[in-house]
């Protein structure tokens, strides 16, 4: 047979219903042994200084590398960050299996208007031969803003300020993914640090569609979707449903006997069949064929092709026949 070569970078899908997340947007990149990605990052709000956290879960009790590179496609501008060298920054780290997450060892001057590429590949610690069936799962690249560098944030008189982020270790909780709820003096903080960032407020944009207001959530701005509908802005349908409308998204409801997984296309909810198997949820016999799950053919004698498709009584007998098998 002609087996289709499994791609070095896929992206694996997660339905969170009935299981605990451990993932931020609808699932992960998972990459092969010796493989790399690339994060483009264009939509930095303020120039300063940002650490660089990297969400990861491993496959195996096995620790991985990471070999990261981050670069400016244009010399910046600003006074912050463009007369800095380099303008390029590589990091070696480790990934420890027992860990979820690295923060890169030194920080990187992002700017707005400037886009950048962070590379990396990642690859299995202390071993030269590559595995071709090792992969690690990542989640996101996160960019945490050095918040002493911000207006208010740093000198004498924003002290309290500062001791109070690190007392309850407001910018922990943005480590694990997802995310933990933040404590109501963090809450506050954050909610200034984000404010000086873009320069006040942003707007929710909840998509009129899929949310059920126009109104957000204060702190991180998620909207209110509309049954199985997800993301911030409440946008798309969640994995494990299709449609998008006003009435939000449907489960795709594939058949657990039928399918290949529970996850079907986003716009029209065709589920992927089984071998044998047919219909949008993959609960049907192939034409000719009865039975579901157990599909076999119809036994009609030649004079039918199609038969009932739960008793596998023959239809339509010909040639003045009749019968379950048009046997008479």
């Amino acid at each position: 047979c002609r087996c289709l070569a499994q791609p070095d970078v896929e992206e694996v899908v997660r339905d969170g219903t009935g299981r605990m997340v451990t993932w931020t947007g609808s699932g992960f990149a998972r990459v092969r042994d010796g493989a790399g990605l690339t994060f483009r990052v264009d939509d930095v709000p303020y120039p300063m200084d940002y650490e660089l956290l990297l969400r990861y879960e491993p496959e195996s009790a096995e620790d991985w590398e990471a070999v990261v590179g981050v670069s400016s496609r244009v010399l910046p501008t600003s006074p912050r960050c463009g007369n800095l060298l380099p303008s390029e920054q590589m990091y070696r780290e480790s990934l420890p299996h027992s860990q979820r997450y690295v923060l890169l060892s030194r920080p990187f001057c992002f700017e707005p208007s400037t886009p950048y590429e962070v590379t990396m590949r990642l690859q299995r610690a202390g071993v030269t031969q590559r595995h071709p069936g090792a992969f690690i799962l990542i989640d996101s690249l996160v960019l945490l803003p050095r918040v002493s560098e911000l207006p208010g944030f740093h000198g004498a008189e924003a002290a309290a300020r500062r001791q109070e982020l690190e007392r309850y270790q407001c910018l922990e909780a943005f480590r694990m993914a997802p995310p933990h709820p933040l404590a109501q003096a963090c809450a506050r903080l954050v909610c200034s640090i984000s404010a000086l960032l873009h320069g006040g407020a942003l707007p929710c944009q909840c998509d009129p569609q899929g949310s059920r207001s126009s109104e957000c959530q204060a702190q991180g701005g998620q909207c209110q979707c509309k049954p199985h509908v997800f993301g911030r802005r409440c946008d798309r349908c969640a994995p494990g449903s299709y449609g998008f409308g006003p009435l939000g998204c449907s489960p795709c409801a594939c058949s657990p006997e039928g399918s290949v997984s529970q996850l079907c296309d986003a716009v029209n909810g065709q589920c992927r069949c089984q071998p044998g198997a047919v219909g949008r949820q993959c609960d049907q016999c192939q034409p000719g064929h009865w039975g579901f799950p157990a599909c076999r053919p119809c036994q009609c004698n030649g004079h039918a092709e199609e038969c009932d498709p739960q008793t596998g009584s023959c239809l339509s007998c010909r040639d003045h026949t009749t019968g379950r098998h048009c046997e008479k």
